[in-house]
């Protein structure tokens, strides 16, 4: 991997997808209900995503690129959703959040490894290695509350 995509694909991401659970746990602290959070992270994404289109342009793409768009982020949503809850109602800190959500990575490997056909340039030791690593300190962590 080079450095622009380690940095890109990885550290930036990593950064903001850590901070933005911190800013989810802070808004709703600071007394945001859930329906209303939703609303305005749809909005900034919905703003940035449109922002970007009008700087550097962007052909409207066919109905199965934007329906796969569309699923992605009603996924996306309903995460969100799912861990506002869990904080907001069933108490839960960030610490115990982050670790879990963040096993989404294992979701993504296999179905894309199905899907694309990623499998065949994996190295699967090394996979299912990693797969049990992530695992079992998100369980740890899990059990630490």
């Amino acid at each position: 991997m080079t450095p622009a995509g380690f940095l890109l694909g990885g550290v930036i991401p990593i950064i903001c997808l850590g901070l933005g659970k911190v800013l989810m746990r802070a808004s709703i602290g600071a007394g945001a209900p859930i329906p209303v959070n939703l609303v305005l992270v749809g909005s900034t994404v919905a703003a940035l995503g449109w922002g970007t289109v009008f700087l550097k342009g962007a052909p409207l793409p066919g109905f199965p690129a934007m329906g796969f768009a569309m699923a992605m982020r009603a996924s996306w949503t309903l995460a969100i959703a799912c861990m506002a809850w869990g904080m907001a109602v069933l108490k839960l800190p960030v610490s115990v959040v982050a670790p879990l959500t963040n096993s989404n990575a294992l979701v993504a490997v296999l179905v894309g490894a199905i899907a694309f056909a990623e499998w065949c340039d994996l190295n699967l030791p090394l996979v299912m290695l990693g797969t049990t690593l992530v695992c079992t300190g998100a369980t740890v962590i899990a059990l630490a509350k």
